[in-house]
């Protein structure tokens, strides 16, 4: 037999034995709720009594060489990530409103002073028209009575 022929044949044996089954499941739902280095305590304490399934060593760094691969997490840190996404949805949310507020009040601000500008501005142009009439007025009387 070839050395990866061999292994998996071991491997078959590890699965149908129903003390391996076991452990196997219990490993994978210890490692979900408290990680790997408690996995692993609880695998080598498993494999110490369990002398029946041979390789069980070497088994268990498959699986947690599988386990890490695949990118899987203790639940533990899976929930403070989800709650720290949570939080940080929050934060962002938080800072999105209050710049909303910020710009909001700057464009009125802004708003209010280019008004009161436009309104100064209409304000002088008007009576800058009149005076020009006044001045036209005075100009146009004063030819009248020079004309006299």
């Amino acid at each position: 037999m070839s050395p990866s022929e061999d292994t998996t044949k071991q491997m078959m044996d590890m699965f149908t034995n129903p003390l391996f089954k076991i452990g196997f499941f219990d490993f994978f739902l210890k490692m979900q709720a408290e990680g790997i280095d408690a996995a692993r305590k609880f695998w080598l304490a498993y494999a110490d009594k369990n002398a029946m399934v041979p390789n069980t060593g070497e088994m268990f760094e498959r699986m947690v060489d599988f386990y890490i691969t695949l990118g899987f997490v203790p639940r533990v840190k899976y929930e403070d990530a989800l709650k720290e996404n949570k939080n940080l949805k929050a934060e962002n949310k938080f800072l999105r409103d209050a710049m909303h507020e910020l710009q909001q009040g700057l464009f009125n601000e802004i708003g209010e002073k280019g008004q009161q500008m436009w309104d100064r501005t209409i304000d002088n142009q008007l009576e800058l028209n009149k005076e020009i009439t006044r001045n036209f007025f005075e100009v146009f009387r004063q030819l009248k009575v020079g004309s006299r």
